[in-house]
C-alpha cells in the first residue's frame, strides 16, 4: 500500500456520511465485530445527531482516523448520563481491513485514553473483545486493560459457532 497521510480528529457532523460508510463496510470484512452485514442501521440524520451528542457530552467522544475524506477508523466512547455510572466509558473500535496492522487503532486508543484522563469524569474504560481475537487482546493489554471476565457465548461467528468474549477494563486515575 502506498504511503498516505492519516488524520486523527474528533468526529464532526460533516463526517456523518463517511462514518456511516465505514460502519456499514466493516461488518462485511470481519466477524470479529459486533456489526454484521446489516451494518449500523442508522440514517444520515441519526448519525449526524449521534455525532452532535458526542460533541456536546462531557463523558462521550467519537474519534476518527481519516484519509482525505474517507473515514478509515473510529473509536467511540459511550457513557451513561446517570450519576452513579456516568464515570464508565464503553469503547467501540473499528478499522477498515486495508489499514489493519498499521498502528491506527493504537493511535485512536492513545487519544481516547488521553481524552478520558482530561475529561474529569471518566474513571473507567471498558470494552469487550472476542477471546479468539488475540491480536486485539494483546493491544488492549499493552494499554493497561485487564481481562475481568469471560462471557460464554458472548458472540456468534458467521458459521453459527458461539464464541467466548472477554470483558476488559482499565482504570483512569
Amino acid at each position: 500500500m502506498a504511503e498516505v497521510e492519516v488524520i486523527f480528529a474528533e468526529a464532526q457532523p460533516s463526517d456523518a456520511s463517511a462514518l456511516l460508510a465505514l460502519l456499514n463496510h466493516i461488518g462485511y470484512e470481519s466477524d470479529f465485530m459486533t456489526l454484521d452485514e446489516a451494518g449500523i442501521l442508522m440514517t444520515l440524520e441519526q448519525m449526524t445527531d449521534f455525532i452532535r451528542q458526542r460533541q456536546e457530552s462531557i463523558n462521550q467522544v467519537c474519534l476518527l482516523a481519516k484519509v482525505a475524506d474517507e473515514v478509515i477508523g473510529v473509536l467511540n466512547v459511550t457513557s451513561d448520563f446517570h450519576e452513579r455510572i456516568k464515570h464508565i466509558g464503553d469503547i467501540f473500535i473499528g478499522i477498515r481491513k486495508d489499514y489493519w496492522n498499521q498502528g491506527i487503532g493504537q493511535i485512536l486508543m492513545e487519544e481516547a485514553i488521553i481524552w478520558a484522563e482530561k475529561s474529569g469524569v471518566i474513571r473507567r474504560l471498558e470494552l469487550t473483545v472476542q477471546k479468539r481475537n488475540q491480536r486485539a487482546v494483546h493491544v488492549y493489554e499493552k494499554f493497561g486493560f485487564v481481562i475481568e471476565g469471560v462471557r460464554p457465548r458472548g458472540a456468534k461467528a458467521r458459521d453459527g459457532q458461539f464464541l467466548d468474549v472477554y470483558m476488559m477494563g482499565k482504570m483512569i486515575n
